[in-house]
């Protein structure tokens, strides 16, 4: 690699909310990011709803990581150029999900003791990881390991008890991969979706800054965490506007309850080593807040309900995580909010390094799955049996029927002739077929019905049969054509004796009903199903039109509707009407809130505090 084509390397992760739902085709999309490995979370696609577009990008390769729990939900995948692809890459952290051969396995799982069999199934069975391995090169020649972590770690959901200790037994898995893979002498970097926003600024509205640390997915990142800011600070004795929020990064000074509440110690050597070095935190650097220690409303994720992200008022849980030793090659880690197309935006890492390419694409890339490798056999194959003929045409398994059931072969015939079906008799049962063959056409072949037929041949649509046996669209209706009328009463079995009338002259006696009344009737009937460009038809159609506008002028003083929504106190706006969807007591019940987005109590262009109840009985 010469050094007149260096180029630095880009990183990005972006939890995109469904891969399948972007608006520009996936290439588009990935181009537009301008990185060479991209990580993206929440993918929504389980493994028998992924397809060739999201699998198979023209230059890039790609790594999912699928969930086992339910479709639509969760899942990751990393998309590396073809200039980066990785020499290894591995599904999930615990190594249970690596099927592949030992070559292919990046391996360093840690010391999973702490964890039952059972938990490192579930924790892993969600589709929250995938990893890649790459051979990086410095600017300095030297060559090293890159193992590269895309996470979507889990949310805490408030109402679950049980997904709280979830999402923190997830992070103590995270965090045993991450230390042993760097342990074995290869740079670590952690991105992806982490669901925790770590300090006061990086949260838009924090509710008690006293408590804010106490949550325990902060206190993990206090601890996973080194922050050197506050490192050169704690040594020069001066202050930093980042250690005004009230939290020690330092593991070894929380108390015991915490460390018993967190259940996440490190191993014993990666301890040793942290204290050796005398220095506080942990082993890795969030990069964005390096570069930009004191940036205020930099945030990567907003409520789409409430339409925060036009007031920016979200949170800063996307990272990228790296080791300290890889922090000196990295040159910059931005924030992207200006890319839409989810609730999440881009965050991005550039490093002074450059990726070696492997030379082959590792056993985890989707292409080598078989639908996209074209190993797997489709539908069709089992219908359809293409054999080589003797003048080495294809003849399928309907030209390889005259053969095998020793009738003649078909006569030549024009080619131009489209395949055509006819019914010789209603009882026959005697099918004429005509096929157009590739080179030459064939004749008319008749087979009986009781002949097995080598394959289903699309019908064509033909033209009216004309016997004057199809039924028409009336028929259906109880209603008769002109044509079947007369035929009806002109056909021997249909004479108006038969019919239970008198004759042609005596119906006026017989029934009341003579042949002008059965004219007049012919008539209205033309009128009402007949062609309808005639005259009559359209004086029908205005006559039915009025009947009609006077029922919905009757309905709509009958049915009124919802009343219109109340003005918003702060800006005497019309409301919006929204429903809890939240289970509890209050489930299903209808409020209205001012209509505009969410945002800072201070801004007054955001939603005022305007709340009201939907009356249960009738609004007056």
């Amino acid at each position: 690699l010469s050094f007149t084509s260096w180029r630095n390397m880009r990183i990005l992760t972006w939890n995109i909310n469904g891969v399948r739902a972007t608006k520009a085709p996936l290439k588009q999309v990935l181009d537009s990011l301008d990185a060479d490995i991209i990580c993206l979370q929440e993918t929504k696609v389980t493994r028998d709803q992924l397809d060739e577009a999201s699998a198979i990008v023209e230059g890039y390769s790609s790594y999912f990581s699928f969930s086992k729990v339910r479709s639509g939900y969760s899942g990751v995948a990393t998309y590396c150029k073809d200039g980066v692809t990785p020499i290894r890459a591995e599904e999930g952290l615990t190594g249970l999900l690596a099927n592949q051969k030992e070559g292919d396995i990046i391996g360093c799982y840690g010391d999973q003791t702490m964890f039952t069999e059972d938990e490192l199934c579930s924790l892993d069975k969600e589709g929250r990881a995938v990893l890649t391995q790459h051979t990086i090169r410095n600017p300095d020649g030297e060559e090293r390991l890159l193992a590269v972590i895309n996470v979507y770690c889990p949310r805490a959901d408030p109402e679950k008890e049980e997904r709280k200790d979830f999402k923190l037994r997830f992070y103590r898995l995270l965090q045993t991969r991450a230390q042993a893979l760097l342990k074995a002498g290869s740079h670590v970097i952690v991105l992806g979706d982490v669901n925790t926003s770590h300090r006061p600024i990086d949260h838009c509205d924090p509710e008690d800054v006293e408590y804010f640390s106490e949550n325990p997915g902060r206190k993990w990142l206090d601890q996973f965490l080194f922050d050197p800011h506050q490192a050169q600070d704690s040594n020069n004795s001066t202050d930093s506007p980042i250690s005004h929020s009230n939290h020690s990064t330092n593991p070894t000074n929380q108390s015991d309850a915490a460390a018993n509440q967190l259940d996440t110690s490190l191993d014993t050597s990666l301890q040793a080593e942290s204290t050796s070095e005398k220095e506080p935190g942990g082993f890795f650097v969030d990069t964005f807040r390096f570069f930009h220690p004191t940036q205020r409303s930099a945030f990567t994720c907003w409520s789409t309900v409430t339409g925060a992200r036009q007031t920016n008022y979200g949170t800063r849980i996307d990272y990228i995580f790296a080791d300290r030793d890889l922090l000196s090659h990295f040159k910059d880690c931005t924030i992207m909010p200006e890319v839409e197309g989810s609730d999440h935006c881009p965050v991005r890492g550039e490093l002074t390094c450059t990726i070696l390419p492997a030379s082959k694409f590792p056993a985890l890339c989707s292409k080598h799955m078989p639908e996209f490798a074209g190993k797997q056999q489709k539908l069709s194959a089992f219908f359809i049996k293409v054999k080589k003929g003797a003048a080495g045409e294809e003849c399928s398994s309907q030209d390889s029927i005259y053969s095998s059931q020793g009738s003649d072969a078909p006569s030549q015939q024009s080619s131009s002739q489209p395949v055509e079906y006819s019914s010789e008799s209603e009882g026959s049962g005697v099918m004429s077929i005509t096929k157009q063959g590739q080179d030459q056409g064939r004749a008319s072949v008749k087979r009986s019905a009781s002949e097995p037929v080598g394959r289903s041949v699309k019908k064509q649509k033909t033209e009216p049969a004309k016997t004057g046996k199809q039924g028409t669209l009336l028929s259906f209706f109880g209603m008769k054509s002109k044509t079947e009328k007369k035929r009806m009463f002109d056909t021997p079995d249909n004479t108006p004796q038969n019919l239970g009338v008198g004759g042609a002259k005596d119906t006026d006696h017989a029934t009341g009903v003579n042949s002008t009344s059965v004219q007049c009737c012919d008539r209205n009937l033309d009128n009402n199903f007949g062609d309808s460009n005639s005259q009559g038809g359209k004086e029908d159609k205005n006559t039915e039109t009025k009947p009609k506008a006077a029922q919905a002028a009757f309905w709509k003083t009958v049915l009124k509707g919802p009343p219109p929504p109340p003005p918003c106190k702060g800006h005497k706006e019309a409301c919006v009407l929204r429903t809890v969807k939240k289970q509890g007591p209050n489930f299903g019940k209808q409020f209205y809130v001012c209509a505009r987005p969410q945002g800072h109590s201070s801004n007054p262009e955001a939603r005022c505090d305007h709340f009201q109840w939907v009356s249960r009985g009738k609004d007056k």
